[in-house]
């Protein structure tokens, strides 16, 4: 089987999805032959797409961001992963919205022989904008990092340090910063440089670390040195810094909304993000709480489980031979 991975564009400390695929294709058989191709970057990515073409395998996998490549691509072995559809959901309005969905979902998707969706949640919302058939929607979760793994730490009750990982607007910073104003809890967050949140973390008198253009052994540092990580988010299509703090051994605060309860099952408390008051009441019920803090990250390392690699490797796999046979018939 002879396989090509399609990727957007490389970007400065940005690889969720490059990390993603990579261990995806680390747990498939011995008899899948994979190439990358890596589109270029700004305007070039367009010339890119046209060169595609001749570069396609047995099975063309478009894993993420560059849907419109599809276009370019033979429909009945090529397959596009979206991981969510959150910038058109909640970033553009009138005629830029209505481009965007043409452009990057209708006529992309209509040209994939399948698509992957790697949560319920976004399947669900494919299904309502695009009105794509369910059966033609596979459901694959990401895989765990396996980079990361379990740091024992005694939980600091006197300034337990709070997490917070990721820059996008829907990262809920500003109600977690009201949450925690006031209060014993420092903040150790991971985001691009911004001012007028610094200048509001200072006003408000909050001990905070803040790291950008951290490599992945920096981020798993952080990590060991929280207490707790804050990842209620207004949006999210899955959640892999859940995982990434189930597998370090740290309580979990996630959103009940959007893919988050799906990924977290059991390993964290979940909450309305849009609530300032339940972030304040979930934070404090785990500092006070020393059962229900042991309870989500024993919780934790088993949630884990469901998703390993070669759990996830394989399911893969399937759907690759499903459109091999396909293909062939």
């Amino acid at each position: 089987m002879k396989l090509v991975y399609f990727y957007r564009p490389k970007m400065k400390g940005v690889h969720s999805i490059e990390t993603v695929f990579g261990q995806i294709k680390s747990g498939m058989p011995d008899d899948v032959a994979y190439k990358d191709y890596v589109c270029t970057s700004k305007w070039m990515r367009y010339h890119s797409f046209i060169k595609a073409s001749k570069f396609q395998g047995d099975i063309n996998h478009i894993t993420g961001d560059i849907h419109t490549i599809s276009l370019f691509l033979d429909k009945k072995k090529t397959i596009v992963t979206v991981h969510d559809v959150g910038r058109y959901e909640r970033d553009l309005k009138g005629i830029k919205k209505w481009i965007f969905k043409l452009v990057w979902l209708t006529f992309p998707l209509r040209r994939a022989s399948y698509i992957t969706t790697i949560s319920e949640f976004t399947k669900r919302k494919l299904v309502e904008i695009c009105k794509i058939p369910e059966n033609k929607i596979r459901v694959i979760p990401n895989p765990a990092p396996e980079d990361f793994q379990f740091s024992y730490k005694e939980f600091d009750q006197k300034l337990p340090v709070v997490m917070q990982i990721g820059s996008g607007n829907n990262k809920n910073i500003y109600r977690l910063i009201e949450a925690v104003k006031d209060t014993d809890f420092r903040l150790l967050l991971i985001r691009k440089p911004d001012q007028t949140i610094k200048d509001l973390l200072i006003s408000y008198k909050i001990p905070f670390e803040w790291h950008t253009d951290l490599s992945r052994s920096d981020v798993y540092e952080c990590y060991k040195k929280c207490d707790i990580l804050f990842f209620a988010s207004e949006y999210e299509g899955f959640g892999v810094p859940i995982l990434e703090a189930n597998i370090i051994g740290r309580p979990v605060i996630t959103s009940n909304i959007s893919a988050m309860p799906d990924v977290a099952h059991d390993a964290a408390l979940l909450i309305n993000p849009f609530s300032t008051e339940e972030i304040k009441e979930a934070l404090l019920r785990i500092k006070q709480d020393a059962d229900l803090r042991e309870r989500l990250v024993q919780n934790g390392l088993a949630n884990v489980a469901r998703f390993s690699k070669h759990q996830i490797s394989n399911q893969y796999y399937s759907l690759y031979n499903e459109i091999l046979k396909n293909t062939n018939e």
